[in-house]
């Protein structure tokens, strides 16, 4: 309820402050008698609820750096287990991180693979230059004479 509201309806001033002493003490016969300990009470829970969105927010960031961590040790065990299976298959250390596969099966898989390469003899060369003689007689007496040294 409003002033202009009652204005229009064509009550005098006398009229209108009476309708709202009558509306005020209404409202407050209706006003709860622990209202100042409700709205208190509002308050605190509100400070409440702020500090546990804080709270909230720093443990999801705490949780994703633990998320983090436990990825990187889940690398550095994959790579610890690559470098095991590469020593026992005899692959130089080097070659380690080239192993492929997540599982210890599939390392070991890959590692057998790889080693079968590995051990292979690389295919014997030619000692000597197997290029076809020089017509210069000259030049080949030459080579002749520095491959007897």
């Amino acid at each position: 309820m409003n002033r202009e509201f009652l204005k229009e309806l064509g009550l005098t001033d006398e009229q209108i402050e009476a309708a709202m002493k009558a509306h005020g003490k209404a409202i407050q016969a209706v006003k709860p008698d622990d209202y100042e300990d409700l709205k208190s009470a509002k308050a605190t829970l509100e400070q409440q609820l702020t500090g546990l969105q804080n709270t909230l927010k720093t443990k999801e960031t705490e949780l994703s750096s633990v998320d983090d961590l436990r990825k990187e040790v889940e690398t550095y065990k994959l790579k610890d287990l690559k470098t095991s299976v590469a020593i026992q298959a005899g692959i130089p250390l080097e070659l380690a991180g080239r192993l492929s596969g997540v599982t210890e099966e599939e390392i070991k898989a890959d590692a057998e693979n790889m080693a079968g390469f590995i051990g292979k003899k690389p295919p014997t060369l030619p000692l000597r230059t197997t290029e076809p003689p020089k017509a210069d007689a000259a030049e080949e007496a030459y080579e002749k004479m520095l491959e007897n040294l």
